[in-house]
């Protein structure tokens, strides 16, 4: 045999070992990812702590990489095992809004708003109008429903508090401006109107586009959806750079909005939607159940509607997140976490009281309390 031909066959075989080394180091891996992702957490350990007033009514919200808790007399934020700003703000009706790198603050009915990046450095904006409603995007861009007690504006301002962009609105017209959300590059906002239709009360969703692709609309609106005939929509959010959710009480739709919007999926149930919860890739429905044999349904749908997990629960929680590709609820004593398989990944009666869990990852919550704020890793 030539040298050639061992060489040719020397070639072959180092393919076929390369290949199956590559076939079973990708089997490990699989096997070695999948493993964490439904390994089950018995208990915990507290990694830090921070002090709190628990005589305090206080409010709380994920933010950044912890939480933010708010009262009529301020706003903190936690994170690392530490208080990262503390700051002193008396507002007696909060409205709080949160992106990715600020919080704003302001108390309906008044004209003050409070942007604060998660540094704490604060700037002060004073609208045109009285404020109903607030959001900001991850560039610090504020959007504020306003109403002047005749007619509603929707106003953007930037950080230093000058007005970008105002539209007014009017109840016999467009309709009230129930809820609004800005995306992340601060060029579309969609809102939800609460507008009256032959003496009825329907709702609509509007969207505006502030880059050139809405500069030769009218009003800069680029869509609008009227099919809610009986359901209120309270909520809309861009749950991340191109999509769109809006929540009815027994409904939902999910709009694309590259440019303008399109409407992907929609989805009806026969009996009340309890809770709905958001990741930048997954939408959490829990539903009331019609079966007598369990009382409540969650779904978990992607970003295209398509669902990806569903389970009957019978836990009264008081609020419910996302945790990467798990579901975690709570109530004052009790936490469950499941995997989108629908195993029970945790299950702990804690002996302090929760006011709030905020997940972190899926094996890091922090934890409100009475006395402390707790960040803790399960084991």
């Amino acid at each position: 045999m030539s040298k050639f031909s061992f060489s040719m066959i020397f070639r072959r075989k180092a393919i076929i070992i390369s290949a199956i080394l590559i076939v079973a180091i990708i089997v490990v891996a699989y096997v070695s990812i999948s493993r964490e992702k439904n390994r089950v957490f018995e208990s915990f350990e507290v990694k830090s702590s921070v002090e709190i007033d628990g005589s305090i009514e206080t409010k709380y919200m994920k933010f950044a990489d912890g939480m933010i808790g708010y009262t009529t007399d301020g706003i903190s934020y936690y994170a690392g095992g530490r208080e990262i700003f503390n700051k002193a703000i008396s507002i007696i009706a909060p409205i709080v809004s949160v992106s990715n790198e600020y919080v704003v603050i302001g108390e309906k009915k008044s004209s003050e708003i409070n942007l604060i990046d998660k540094n704490g450095s604060l700037s002060k904006i004073t609208s045109t109008y009285p404020i109903v409603g607030l959001d900001v995007s991850d560039k610090g861009v504020v959007a504020a429903v306003l109403d002047d007690g005749t007619a509603n504006y929707i106003e953007f301002y930037d950080k230093s508090g000058a007005r970008l962009v105002s539209g007014r609105t009017v109840l016999e017209g467009d309709g009230y401006p129930i809820d609004i959300s800005i995306s992340d590059d601060s060029t579309r906002l969609v809102a939800s109107y609460l507008a009256i239709s032959e003496g009825t009360a329907q709702s609509k969703v509007v969207f505006y586009n502030y880059s050139s692709v809405g500069e030769n609309e009218v009003d800069r609106i680029v869509g609008g959806f009227n099919q809610y005939k009986d359901t209120i929509v309270p909520e809309v959010s861009f749950i991340n750079d191109s999509t769109v959710v809006a929540m009815g009480d027994n409904m939902f739709s999910i709009y694309n909005i590259k440019q303008k919007p399109k409407l992907i999926h929609e989805e009806k149930f026969e009996d009340k939607i309890q809770s709905v919860f958001f990741s930048e890739n997954n939408i959490g429905i829990v539903y009331i159940s019609n079966d007598s044999a369990y009382a409540q349904v969650l779904k978990v749908y992607d970003t295209e509607g398509k669902s990806i997990f569903s389970k009957t629960i019978d836990f009264k929680y008081n609020d419910i997140a996302f945790a990467g590709e798990n579901v975690v609820m709570y109530d004052e004593a009790m936490c469950r976490m499941y995997s989108f398989t629908g195993k029970e990944r945790f299950n702990y009666t804690f002996e302090k009281k929760i006011n709030s869990l905020i997940p972190i990852k899926d094996d890091m919550f922090i934890i409100a309390g009475d006395t402390a704020i707790e960040e803790i890793e399960l084991k």
